[in-house]
């Protein structure tokens, strides 16, 4: 076959690219939507260098620098990450904003045989990993099949991360005109950026750019959380899906205080070596290594550096009032797996067994106080009764780090939005590690893309998984073209409104009322009496052994 067959050339407003046509798609991957970010660290995102030849966009662009620089990571030789399709062993660089396309035809490819210009509804997914991990670049989230089988144009692309993209390094509101003023949100930026691109190039890969759907799971989630408070992000798209990472005021993800966040800083800087009043220019000078070893040391999890409410950028929490005003037009969509902490725990349920009930109970006591968590255990044992140790807590903490926020979340946009709110619940399980991940996190993600045999160690590759999959790709695209997810697959999805309406998704779905409900309530109250808000509890610690 000659390269006219096999590539498509489209031009962006950088400069042209080339990708490639195979099974009724064509893909575009690696295209620059921004500058090297290296010789500018900390700083806001800056657009690339035009170019006039044509670049082949055949291959994903690095990935945000996120390992430990002493410690080799073979992705596709990790039993856990292989089992969950993240096996894609790319290069890390601070050069590393880059996005990618998946198309069922241009607009040139249109003109060439006749055909009107497609205007498809476009769907940018917003990768996971926290803040601090991961790419859009896994093969669970390759975008063909989903562009093929719904007529979508799907983009997923990289950003900075970890203390790259979300360490304050500057008081925000002492320095507003700081060039570092933004450090604490160049990971959004970067994301506003790339949305930017978005909107002025995607009507010549064939899509809509008055249709651009933002969908993310768990941080990906969390990042569109922080992004319908933004109010640079606002015209830029139009609807969103939340799965799994709900961040709000009052849980462990929400947005930080610039305080919070310049006192991470300054442990950062001393894990470098560097004085205390150094300034933001000596860590923007240290080698990637050294800052990453320092960064290493620091980080207590994903989202030890993440966003800061500095009163500009993001002005208020997410899923605030204000915040709630500010995005209320747009349909959303906010969901979580029924036990999505089973793919976090299920390696420790030994260990979690013979904690027993009672130490369950003592474990919660000295993070909520003792009513709490009685009220708490109670309340997870009335909705099973007969539940183990292992199950009651991987209930408590997935219900209380997605199941309550994303209550939370839906409620507060019922009472405030303009646009309509739909809930759901992913209970599908998984024969993977003999049933004992039951629903977990991260199940979800191949099944939207249509990937089911990626991820197969995963969703086991059965009947069920293939249900699942066809319904979520059938009513996320339903979603990115009319606003409503209601199809064929999911004829009855009222609205979370009064009637507290919830979509079990499984083989069989079927409607709930507030689902969960007075479990969700009591992880709130125990929530609030350990101090959420300004010290939210660390679910995982409290209750490992």
């Amino acid at each position: 076959m000659n390269e006219s067959v096999l590539s498509a050339v489209v031009t962006t407003t950088h400069g042209p690219v080339r990708g490639r046509v195979a099974d009724g798609v064509t893909s575009f991957k690696g295209i620059r939507y921004g500058a090297d970010t290296a010789a500018h660290r900390f700083e806001s995102p800056r657009g690339p260098a035009p170019w006039t030849e044509t670049v082949n966009a055949f291959e994903f662009g690095p990935t945000a620098p996120q390992d430990h620089p002493d410690e080799a990571v073979d992705r596709a030789d990790n039993p856990f990450l292989r089992m969950i399709g993240l096996t894609d062993n790319l290069p890390e660089s601070e050069d590393c904003l880059f996005v990618n396309v998946w198309t069922p035809g241009t607009a040139s490819q249109a003109r060439e045989a006749g055909d009107p210009a497609p205007a498809r509804p476009v769907l940018v997914w917003v990768h996971s990993g926290g803040y601090s991990d991961n790419s859009g670049s896994s093969p669970s989230i390759d975008g063909a099949a989903l562009a093929e089988r719904h007529d979508l144009v799907v983009v997923t692309f990289n950003h900075r991360l970890n203390v790259l993209g979300y360490a304050q390094v500057v008081d925000p509101l002492a320095e507003p005109d700081s060039p570092y003023a933004a450090s604490g949100n160049v990971g959004q930026l970067d994301i506003v950026t790339a949305l930017e691109w978005v909107r002025d190039n995607i009507a010549a890969f064939g899509g809509d750019p008055g249709s651009v759907t933002l969908v993310g799971q768990s941080g990906g989630a969390m990042k569109i959380s922080l992004l319908l408070a933004m109010p640079a992000a606002q015209p830029l798209f139009h609807r969103a899906i939340l799965q799994s990472g709900t961040a709000s005021a009052g849980t462990a993800v929400r947005a930080q205080t610039p305080a919070e966040a310049l006192a991470v800083a300054a442990r950062l800087r001393a894990a470098a070596g560097l004085p205390a009043n150094a300034g933001p220019e000596a860590l923007a000078g240290l080698a990637l290594e050294d800052l990453m070893r320092a960064y290493k040391s620091v980080a207590t999890g994903m989202t030890t550096f993440g966003p800061v409410v500095d009163g500009a950028i993001v002005p208020a929490q997410p899923f605030s009032q204000e915040s709630v005003a500010l995005s209320g037009d747009k349909p959303l969509i906010m969901g979580d797996m029924d036990t999505e902490a089973s793919l976090f725990l299920f390696t420790r349920r030994e260990e979690i067994e013979a904690l027993g009930r009672d130490g369950i109970v003592e474990r919660l006591s000295g993070a909520v106080g003792r009513a709490a968590a009685q009220r708490l255990v109670g309340a997870v044992e009335d909705s099973r009764p007969g539940i183990g140790p292992y199950e009651l807590a991987v209930r408590i903490v997935s219900n209380a780090l997605f199941g309550a926020p994303a209550r939370a979340g839906a409620r507060a946009r019922a009472a405030g939005a303009q646009a309509p709110t739909w809930r759901y619940r992913n209970v599908l399980r998984t024969p993977a590690a003999d049933g004992v991940l039951m629903s977990p996190h991260e199940l979800d993600v191949a099944l939207v893309f249509g990937n089911v045999d990626t991820a197969a160690g995963l969703n086991g590759g059965t009947a069920g998984a293939r249900a699942v999959s066809r319904l979520l790709g059938a009513a996320w695209a339903a979603f990115a073209r009319t606003g409503s997810p209601v199809c064929e697959e999911a004829p009855d999805w009222p609205p979370y409104d009064r009637d507290r309406a919830v979509l079990l998704i499984g083989p069989d779905p079927a409607l709930a009322a507030d689902v969960d409900g007075p479990v969700l309530a009591a992880v709130a109250e125990a929530g609030a009496a350990g101090g959420a808000g300004e010290s939210p509890v660390d679910w995982f610690t409290v209750l490992l052994p």
